[in-house]
């Protein structure tokens, strides 16, 4: 890959840059979740940090239940509001609060489409299980926007990947972070207030120095 390159060079803030030169030269697949996950945090406690993930959270449980109680009337019934637009109202409003922030608007695409994938089973889904799909899709949205929309043309040429082989790669890149995005994501729901997000530990090890390593000369330049 060359250094710099048009795609590297739109990419702005801590971690994408390094991302994209890690998956540009095949590095191993858990450095570079490492980094992605690192990105993320970066972006949460500056540009893209969000207060409102616990008032969307609440949209979308509050429409699903809507949505079962629909369901249960009798067919002759007309329900009071359709849950989906109910949401749609709430998230924009959410939104508006916000200042339609790119993060809000990031968590709002979130939620709408945890609320389809719940749909089928709003009798039966509890709050948590609201909270921890946000939380995979909030962040997935978050690298996407960040990342990976910008530079997967990039991405595919600098791998020779087929469009089928480069979405395989992305649905397992996901997969695999979906766990630690989970517990990274979650502690922007705590209500005391000292939300503080952190990349949870690393996956890769960081290289210790041996102590021959630390007691070698340090080689000075000519000038």
């Amino acid at each position: 890959m060359p250094d710099g390159d048009k795609f590297e060079r739109i990419l702005r803030g801590k971690g994408w840059k390094k991302a994209y030169r890690q998956v540009c030269s095949d590095a191993p697949f858990n450095m570079l979740m490492d980094t992605l996950i690192s990105a993320v945090a970066a972006a949460l406690r500056g540009p893209l940090a969000n207060s409102s993930l616990p008032k969307i959270r609440d949209a979308i449980y509050q429409a699903l239940k809507e949505k079962a109680r629909t369901e249960k009337l009798n067919f002759d019934s007309q329900p009071l509001a359709d849950p989906y637009r109910m949401l749609t109202d709430l998230l924009s409003d959410i939104a508006r609060e916000d200042d339609n922030s790119v993060s809000t608007q990031l968590a709002a695409r979130a939620g709408r489409s945890v609320y389809i994938e719940f749909e089928d089973i709003c009798d039966s889904v509890t709050i948590k299980q609201v909270q921890d799909h946000l939380t995979e899709v909030f962040g997935k949205n978050v690298i996407s926007h960040q990342w990976l929309a910008r530079v997967r043309d990039g991405i595919v040429l600098n791998n020779n990947r087929t469009p089928d082989e480069q979405m395989d790669w992305e649905e397992n890149l996901f997969k695999r972070l979906s766990e630690p995005m989970r517990k990274m994501i979650s502690q922007m729901f705590r209500t005391d207030q000292k939300v503080t997000v952190r990349a949870p530990r690393r996956k890769t090890p960081q290289r210790k120095m041996t102590i021959e390593e630390l007691h070698k000369g340090i080689a000075v330049m000519e000038i």
